[in-house]
């Protein structure tokens, strides 16, 4: 699960229904979701999931999807030899820029730097 791999610390969360959210976005991160719809799913407003979410994971909804898409999109960069611009919008990115904005603040380095290490390590 991505939250509990993200955010090991979601692993003693008590509120079911951030849990729920959690399993929801793990098996449909590529899916762009609407905060109302994924809130609704659990019987909850928009800013109170947003607010559980943030007590348990110290994170927005927004940014643990976008964490999840770029950890996958480095796990292809490393593994296969598909263009970065594939890639980035198979994870769900539609801008190849903010896409490189989001890995290289997560990462440190542009996609294209990622996969050159990534592939000296082999």
């Amino acid at each position: 699960m991505v939250g509990i791999a993200l955010f090991p610390s979601l692993l003693y969360c008590m509120d079911l229904r951030v849990q729920q959210v959690l399993e929801l976005l793990d098996r449909e991160w590529r899916t762009h979701h609407r905060l109302e719809d994924l809130a609704s799913t659990v019987n909850l407003g928009p800013s109170r999931l947003e607010h559980l979410m943030r007590a348990h994971a110290n994170v927005s909804i927004r940014e643990l999807l976008l964490r999840r898409r770029v950890v996958e999109a480095a796990r292809l960069l490393a593994g296969t030899h598909q263009r970065i611009s594939e890639i980035s919008y198979y994870v769900g990115f539609t801008d190849a820029s903010n896409f490189n904005h989001v890995f290289r603040r997560e990462f440190g380095m542009s996609p294209s730097a990622y996969r050159r290490r990534e592939q000296r390590r082999r």
